[in-house]
């Protein structure tokens, strides 16, 4: 059967949308995750500017956010792809959504960051910012292969993501206990604040794992939200070396 040029022409748009929201993916993740290292920053400097810029930078992410919905609506609305490729978009659709709270979670510690500077708070010592770094580059790893293993169709990056979820929420206990052994223990205030931090880069790898799982039902077909961690990594390495 002999394609038409106008079935061409579709199909050449349709790739081009697609590829447009995987941009917008990307671009959310990129902003996501400088929102989230500036409002540490202003936590850990300690730097109200920063914390402000975080704020004055949050519409942007609200602004893709919308583009992407749209993009989502023409698709849907013009392209009426098939299962597989409506699978992708409807992925696409929850990541989108993650992302955008994972940047709502940047904005949250940028205003504990200003009640903090308000307060007239001490900045954190050394070992209880190093904590901290700690869980922001491990959050931002798990985000980052979250997002790399749906971008690329990639199963490697989403095992990646789930066998490092549970050193991850250990990480983030111990955070949290090293707020509550420090001298913070002594100003209820400052410590509540802090005790926000953790959380929310919790929630970054949080989202990062549940972008894997996107990743691994649009290359699939298989919705793990729910499965075993241990059994599942165990499927999809076996899956991914095709054993």
């Amino acid at each position: 059967m002999i394609e038409s040029p106008r079935g061409r022409h579709i199909m050449r748009a349709f790739d081009q949308e697609l590829a447009r929201l995987r941009d917008l993916v990307l671009d959310m993740k990129t902003r996501v995750l400088e929102q989230t290292r500036e409002a540490l920053t202003s936590l850990l400097e300690p730097d109200i500017n920063a914390a402000h810029l975080v704020l004055d930078r949050e519409p942007g992410i609200d602004t893709l956010t919308l583009e992407a919905d749209e993009e989502i609506f023409i698709v849907i609305a013009k392209r009426q792809p098939t299962a597989v490729d409506l699978r992708l978009v409807m992925a696409i659709s929850k990541v989108i959504n993650d992302l955008e709270r994972g940047g709502d979670h940047a904005a949250s510690m940028a205003r504990s960051a200003i009640r903090l500077h308000e307060s007239g708070y001490s900045p954190p010592s050394v070992p209880l910012s190093k904590s901290f770094e700690q869980l922001f580059a491990a959050g931002c790893q798990m985000l980052e292969q979250g997002v790399t293993a749906l971008a690329e169709a990639d199963l490697t990056p989403a095992i990646e993501v789930f066998e490092l979820e549970t050193a991850f929420y250990q990480q983030v206990r111990s955070t949290r206990e090293d707020i509550l052994d420090s001298p913070y223990a002594q100003q209820p205030r400052a410590m509540a604040e802090l005790l926000t931090i953790p959380h929310s880069l919790k929630r970054l790898g949080n989202h990062g794992a549940n972008i894997a799982e996107q990743a691994v039902y649009v290359i699939r077909g298989d919705d793990v939200r729910y499965r075993n961690r241990e059994l599942l990594i165990d499927a999809l390495r076996h899956a991914n070396t095709g054993s």
